[in-house]
């Protein structure tokens, strides 16, 4: 891909963090740095609304704080089997993709299963982090704490936001309190997505059944060098039989493959043409026939505006879902810096006293750390390629 074809297709995300870096250097006086990549901008924005919840509420949200210290401890839980679940795919299978990748909207990062569309990755990466950070501030409130700050922050190029309660006066608090704060973000993200499966399944889908009417499918990707592209499939067509099954959306053509094996031949077609595909397997699975295409349903009335405006929600709430879960987990990892680090923290100097749990939550820290960037490798490996051969290709 040249140079203007690549300004020209990520025209949106390019404008976006020429702002954001336009705006700090305007800004630099009232951000502090931090490590040379971390710029913290501290506001007022927000404390009111922190304040009047986490009081007018405090008896609730202190239950479900203490609700989420459980809910927290089995999110770490889960994420380390992640983590040595990835280990072992490493190892035994290094063509399976890493169960952590970096999100950057708008941005396909190399070697990255990965991708989040630029418009709903920003829309939804806010509105999840915002839900994540306000939750701490509102719990810590509920106990008894000032909120002195709220703010935004920036890792290099990934945004975030942060709220900051009395740190002073969290330490002398008793270590369920401090755990119900630092397991207030997760705790929050993980009801959001359950409130997102709520509206799916008395709004949306409910919506989407009366006026959407599916009448095929179409494939946004057909991956170079598949069977799907190998037999002449193509992007933006509308499919509707594989083999002799009548296929008018996502979910009758992953149907339609649950009597399908691999090194199977099967036809896929519309009115006007067919094509015959063999279907082949992945590494990492190798019992599940693929062809190489990512799918999306087609509707009959999708040129409709308000069809248009129902679709983008829905794709913004599964985002949101799909973010809402990643964040929550991602910030249960037992590094000192996220939730999850701090509540073992906790746990650690409470069993071990202050300075050999410090040593230990260290120690998990440093290991953790590696093992992640080991795990991220193939997505380094593959970005630095990228980027090396991309400066090839402008000399």
């Amino acid at each position: 891909m040249g140079f203007f074809s690549s300004v020209a297709q990520y025209k949106w995300v390019i404008l976006f963090y020429l702002i954001i870096i336009l705006f700090i250097i305007i800004k630099r006086k009232k951000f502090q740095f931090q490590a040379k990549f971390i710029a913290l901008y501290r506001t007022k924005i927000g404390l009111r609304i922190i304040n009047k919840i986490g009081t007018k509420y405090k008896r609730l949200i202190r239950t479900m704080g203490y609700f989420g210290i459980i809910i927290g401890y089995i999110g770490m839980a889960v994420i380390i089997v992640f983590i040595i679940k990835g280990i072992h795919d490493f190892i035994f299978i290094p063509e399976a993709p890493p169960p952590i990748a970096p999100v950057l909207p708008g941005v396909p990062v190399p070697g990255s299963p990965v991708f989040v569309p630029f418009w709903y990755g920003i829309i939804s990466l806010f509105i999840v982090v915002c839900i994540h950070e306000f939750s701490h501030g509102i719990v810590a409130k509920a106990h008894g704490l000032n909120v002195k700050n709220t703010g935004i922050v920036f890792f290099g190029p990934l945004i975030g936001a942060f709220v900051e309660p009395d740190e002073k006066k969290l330490k002398k608090k008793k270590d369920a309190v401090k755990c119900s704060v630092f397991s207030a973000g997760p705790l929050s993200n993980i009801l959001t997505a359950g409130a997102v499966i709520l509206i799916f399944a008395f709004i949306a889908n409910p919506i989407a059944a009366a006026y959407v009417h599916p009448v095929g499918v179409s494939f946004l990707e057909v991956e170079p060098g598949m069977p799907a592209e190998q037999a002449g499939l193509k992007t933006g067509v509308v499919y509707t039989r594989i083999n002799n099954m009548t296929v008018t959306s996502v979910k009758d053509f992953i149907r339609a493959f649950e009597n399908i094996s691999v090194n199977e031949t099967i036809i896929i077609g519309n009115d006007e043409e067919n094509h015959t595909v063999t279907t082949t397997s992945r590494p990492e699975n190798p019992d599940q026939p693929v062809i190489g295409v990512t799918v999306e349903t087609r509707l009959s009335n999708e040129d409709n505006v308000l069809v248009k405006v129902f679709i983008w929600l829905v794709g913004l709430l599964n985002w949101v879902f799909i973010l809402s879960i990643g964040l929550g987990l991602a910030n249960l990892l037992p590094l000192g810096i996220v939730d999850g680090g701090r509540m073992l923290q906790v746990s650690l100097t409470r069993s071990f006293g202050e300075k050999k749990g410090n040593n230990i939550m260290a120690k998990v820290t440093i290991i953790l750390l590696i093992i992640i960037l080991v795990l991220l490798w193939p997505i380094i490996e593959a970005t630095l390629s990228a980027l090396i051969n991309g400066v090839s290709s402008l000399i």
